[in-house]
C-alpha cells in the first residue's frame, strides 16, 4: 500500500512540475510578443513617411484591423504620422485608399476634427459639390477650435464663391440653380445665394420661381430690381430675336466653319487645350460635353481645374458628372478662353467625342447653313 501511495505521488509531483515548465515558458513568449509589437508597429509608421508617394498607397492598405488596433492610434506621434499620410494621399489623388483608411479611422476616433477635415476635401472631390457643401455645414455643428471654424467658414465661402461665379461667367443656369438650390435651404438669409439663384431663374426664363426668391429681400432692393430687368429685357428681345431674318444673318462678314452631316445632327472639329476633339452641336445643351474616353486621353497631359461635381441633365436622364475647367477652346478663327466642360458617358456616339453646348455658342452669333453643312460664328 505504501508503494502505491508513493507511486500517485511521483506522478502528482511530476505533474507540477511540468504545469508550472508551461506557464512559465507561455509568460516568457507573451512579455516576448509584447515587447516585439510596438516597436514593429513603429517600424511600420516610421517606414510610411520614408517611402515615395508612389510606395506609401501600397503600405496602409495592407495593414489589417487588428495591427490597426495594436497601433495605439491616440498616441500623438503614430497619429501625426498617420495626419501627413492621409494629407498625402489627398494630395496625389489616392482616393480611394484614403476613403478606405478614414472609415476605418474614424470609426475609433469618430470626433478627431483634423481627420474629419480630411475627410470633407474628399467629399469635395468625389461626391456631388452642393452635398460636400452641405457637410461643411454639418461640422460647424461639431465642438472644435476656432482656428478649425475659421477655416470651414472660409472653406464654404471659398467653394461656393467660386463656383457661382465660374457658372455665371459661362452662362451655365440650370446648372447653376441644380447647384444653389440646397444651398439656401441650408442658410435662407444668404444674400450671395439669394442673388445668384435668381438671377439663374430670370436667365432660364422661370419668372415665378424668382419672384419666390427675391421675396426675401426689399422691394426697392437694387440688386433684385437688376435682376428683374434681365427678365423684362429678354422677353421684349425675344420677337426680335424671332424675327431676325436669315438675310441679316448672312450679310454679316463670318467665314463658313465646314461641318460633318451625320443624321440629324452636324460634328465640328475644334480644338480643346490643343487637342483635336470632334463635337456634336447640341443647341439644347447648356454645357460642353466630352466622353469620359477622350478625357482619359487627356488628364495625364493637361492641366485642368477641377470645379467639383454637378448635377447635369443628359439624353438619358440626370446624371452626376465632373466639371473641369479647361484652358480654350477653339474653332476654326474663335476661341473661348477658360471654358468650363462636364465629363460623362457617351457610349454608342461614334462619330463625336463630345457635345458643343450653348455655354460656347452663346458667346457668338451662330448660324448653321443646313443646305450647305456650314457653321458661321461672329
Amino acid at each position: 500500500m505504501i508503494k502505491m501511495w508513493r507511486w500517485v505521488f511521483l506522478i502528482l509531483f511530476a505533474s507540477s512540475v511540468t504545469l508550472n515548465l508551461y506557464l512559465l515558458t507561455s509568460f516568457e513568449q507573451t512579455k516576448t510578443l509584447d515587447a516585439v509589437q510596438p516597436s514593429s508597429i513603429r517600424l511600420t509608421t516610421d517606414s510610411l513617411t520614408q517611402s515615395s508617394s508612389k510606395e506609401m498607397p501600397q503600405i496602409i492598405p495592407t495593414m489589417s484591423q487588428q495591427q490597426l488596433n495594436l497601433a495605439n492610434l491616440t498616441q500623438q506621434q503614430n497619429r501625426k504620422q498617420l495626419l501627413a499620410q492621409a494629407n498625402q494621399w489627398l494630395s496625389i489623388k489616392e482616393l480611394i485608399t484614403l476613403e478606405d483608411f478614414l472609415h476605418t479611422y474614424l470609426k475609433q476616433h469618430p470626433q478627431d476634427m483634423d481627420f474629419l477635415l480630411i475627410e470633407a476635401q474628399l467629399k469635395v472631390e468625389t461626391n456631388l459639390l452642393s452635398d460636400a457643401i452641405n457637410h461643411y455645414y454639418d461640422l460647424l455643428r461639431v465642438p472644435m477650435t476656432a482656428a478649425q471654424n475659421d477655416y470651414i467658414q472660409q472653406q464654404i465661402l471659398s467653394l461656393t464663391s467660386n463656383t457661382i461665379e465660374q457658372l455665371s461667367n459661362n452662362y451655365s443656369w440650370d446648372t447653376l440653380a441644380r447647384f444653389v438650390e440646397p444651398l439656401l435651404q441650408l442658410e435662407p438669409n444668404n444674400r450671395q445665394y439669394i442673388l445668384s439663384l435668381a438671377n439663374a431663374y430670370a436667365e432660364l426664363y422661370q419668372a415665378g420661381l424668382m419672384e419666390n426668391v427675391l421675396a426675401s429681400l426689399a422691394l426697392d432692393d437694387p440688386a433684385a430690381q437688376k435682376i428683374r430687368q434681365i427678365l423684362i429685357t429678354q422677353q421684349a428681345s425675344q420677337p426680335d430675336d424671332d424675327g431676325a431674318s436669315e438675310s441679316e444673318l448672312s450679310t454679316k462678314n463670318t467665314r463658313p466653319i465646314p461641318l460633318k452631316h451625320i443624321g440629324d445632327h452636324y460634328v465640328v472639329n475644334a480644338s480643346l487645350s490643343n487637342n483635336s476633339v470632334a463635337l456634336l452641336i447640341d443647341t439644347g445643351a447648356s454645357i460642353t460635353a466630352i466622353s469620359r474616353a477622350f478625357y482619359n486621353n487627356l488628364s495625364n497631359k493637361y492641366k485642368i481645374n477641377f470645379l467639383g461635381r454637378f448635377n447635369i441633365n443628359t439624353a438619358g436622364g440626370m446624371i452626376m458628372a465632373p466639371m473641369y475647367q479647361f484652358r480654350e477652346l477653339t474653332i476654326q478663327h474663335v476661341t473661348l478662353q477658360n471654358i468650363p466642360v462636364v465629363i460623362i458617358p457617351m457610349g454608342g456616339m461614334e462619330h463625336a467625342d463630345g457635345l458643343l453646348g450653348m455655354n460656347f455658342l452663346r458667346e457668338f452669333d451662330f448660324k448653321i447653313d443646313q443646305t450647305h453643312s456650314v457653321l458661321f460664328l461672329d
